[in-house]
């Protein structure tokens, strides 16, 4: 299994599509939010609404790729400071095994109350000074391994 996770792109369409071409054979693409673009143009990405977004896009969504439940949302409605605690918080609510967000323009990649929890970075500007990121994410007989992935490495 092969999930594509990217956020945070504010408009910039030609980055998804190479991204998107480069992960041609992936299960699912999922988008956390801010593409400041209609649904039509996002196709195959399936997002939620960013703080950015007009109206298109859900709150927050669960999406089923092979065995697993995977909850996107971007994150800017869950309470500031506990935002992982409570983002957890909905994906065991939901029967999410991975809980994947936005918003924060960092990356993320950690294991807590045995949810795997990612944030892909920004695809537009990284607060934390690193360069524009998306992540994969893989799972293997069982194992999940996520890997951070740089916009200029495409």
């Amino acid at each position: 299994m092969e999930i594509v996770i990217v956020s945070d792109n504010h408009g910039r369409k030609e980055i998804l599509e190479k991204i998107r071409h480069a992960y041609s054979n992936a299960d699912a693409y999922v988008h956390c939010g801010d593409s400041e673009m209609d649904e039509y143009d996002l196709k195959p990405y399936l997002s939620v609404m960013g703080n950015n977004d007009w109206n298109y896009f859900p709150e927050y969504r669960v999406v089923g790729v092979g065995d697993k439940r995977v909850l996107v949302i971007h994150s800017h409605t869950l309470p500031y400071g506990n935002t992982v605690k409570n983002l957890v918080k909905l994906a065991k609510k939901e029967s999410c095994d991975i809980a994947c967000y936005g918003h924060t323009h960092r990356y993320d990649d950690q294991i807590y109350e045995g949810i795997q929890v990612v944030n892909p970075g920004s695809l537009f500007y990284n607060r934390d000074g690193s360069k524009p990121s998306y992540a994969i994410l893989r799972e293997v007989d069982g194992i999940i391994t996520v890997k951070r992935k740089f916009a200029e490495d495409l």
